[in-house]
């Protein structure tokens, strides 16, 4: 989605990448269906006199520096306010926003030391983290099992730990491979939906090398055939490919034990260990990939393929709106997958006022709130049947969005240690992209991943 601050402070800023799936460049607003009626069952408007008689209450917000969210709450809190006829009019909402790199420490400096907090934006796998360090409030009796119904099995998994459920999710991610389809038809590539696979005998090599342009033959194409994310190695994108290389079950594809503390022997399996190598090829050997991306690679013309998050429809319609895109499956090894996760919302465990934060939090992730973020935010919804509403994801190539998710989505790497973890992952991949002993790399970083672990067995 904390622990030791100083030792990690960098290795947020790259955590949880587009944060994931979860910091985008802005999207242009998306229409967004009218929200859902309040139930019939909900109580009828409280006397004026008793509604006047409550006392202002204003909750403090800490979460992510986004102008599209911040326009997608000011609507959501005026609709929260009139719920039932006004009964929580009385409550306001102080968004106290940060920049990534500053959020999660300011999440950890203002609960731990009393500073007055109440609601909290935390990423899908920090949840875990957060839970541990008893930052969040344990709300599993909070919710019945049809409001837990509401959203994607993977989103209930994300805000969990222990079994104890902490946070509903705002939003979800998964990624495609998606391609400059003048590019492919140009190069006589035939594409449909069907993942490429990796390795020096796969299906998607001589894809790349067909796609890669370097006109003048110096070694330094003009159009690279593949891209992923990068100069900042997030586990989010980067992980994938190696988790591939094994099956569901199975050290490779879990990435980590069961308690998330151990990574000997799940990191630097020796598939893994492949899947890495040919990670380090395609940038050094077969020059299809390169080291320095330029935001929004794909879309720029730097690179005729790119994995990426649906965000990518939002930025297309915003600043590319004549680029003809084409989409597929994400590329593997063995098993299909993408990752998933994005923010959720979490109630501070020193919060002053827990039925006000409560109340807004459910509204908030329910059908109705996830409306708002979508006009703006134009992500795929974690509410399966708000989702399961939506014109855009019913047609191509959003539609194969929504599949991917359901048959290959897969939470990132589950661990109490998951901020310390995405830090060093990001050393790891960095150090594979310029050039280092892909094993001795991997047997080191899997032993620093689970020192660092060694603090949350309890």
């Amino acid at each position: 989605m904390i622990g030791l601050w100083k030792s990690v402070a960098a290795g947020t800023m790259i955590g949880s990448m587009l944060l994931a799936a979860c910091a985008s460049a802005p999207a242009a607003p998306t229409p967004a269906p009218a929200a859902p009626k309040p139930a019939a069952t909900q109580a009828a408007p409280a006397p004026a006199a008793t509604q006047a008689a409550k006392a202002p209450v204003t909750l403090r917000f800490l979460k992510i520096a986004d102008e599209l969210e911040a326009k997608a709450f000011t609507e959501m809190l005026a609709a929260f306010q009139k719920l039932e006829g006004g009964k929580w009019a009385y409550v306001n909402i102080e968004f106290d926003a940060k920049p990534f790199a500053e959020l999660f420490p300011a999440i950890q400096k203002s609960v731990a030391t009393g500073q007055s907090v109440d609601l909290i934006q935390s990423d899908g796998p920090n949840v875990k983290n957060f839970a541990y360090n008893k930052l969040l409030r344990d709300v599993t009796d909070s919710y019945t099992p049809a409001e837990m119904a509401q959203w994607s099995p993977q989103s209930v998994v994300e805000g969990s730990y222990k079994g104890r459920f902490y946070g509903p999710p705002q939003n979800q991610s998964c990624q495609s491979l998606w391609y400059n389809q003048e590019m492919a038809d140009a190069a006589g590539v035939k594409l449909d939906t069907k993942g490429l696979t990796y390795g020096p005998n796969g299906t998607g090599l001589p894809v790349w090398q067909k796609l890669t342009v370097d006109k003048n033959g110096d070694g330094t194409p003009e159009v690279y055939g593949y891209q992923n994310s990068g100069p900042t190695w997030s586990d989010y994108l980067n992980r994938i490919a190696a988790r591939t290389n094994g099956k569901p079950g199975d050290p490779t594809f879990e990435g980590v034990s069961p308690d998330g503390l151990k990574f000997k022997g799940f990191f630097d399996t020796d598939k893994a260990i492949e899947a890495y190598q040919f990670d380090q090829d395609l940038f050094a050997k077969y020059k299809v990939r390169s080291t320095q991306p330029p935001a929004n690679a794909l879309l720029a013309g730097f690179s005729a393929m790119a994995v990426s998050q649906d965000l990518i429809l939002g930025t297309l319609k915003n600043q590319f709106p004549n680029f003809k895109i084409g989409a597929m499956e994400p590329p593997y090894w063995q098993t299909p997958m993408c990752h998933t996760g994005s923010w959720h919302y979490g109630i501070a465990s020193n919060t002053k006022y827990f039925p006000e934060a409560l109340a807004f939090v459910k509204y908030a992730s329910s059908d109705e709130g996830a409306a708002f973020i979508f006009k703006y935010k134009n992500q795929l919804p974690a509410n399966t049947k708000f989702t399961a509403g939506l014109q855009d994801f019913k047609s191509y190539p959003r539609g194969l969005t929504v599949d991917i998710f359901t048959k290959y989505g897969k939470p990132r790497i589950e661990t109490p240690a998951y901020t310390e973890y995405s830090a060093l992952f990001a050393e790891f991949y960095g150090a594979l992209a310029a050039g280092g002993n892909v094993t001795e790399l991997a047997k080191q970083y899997a032993q620093r991943m689970e020192d660092t672990a060694a603090k949350y067995a309890r």
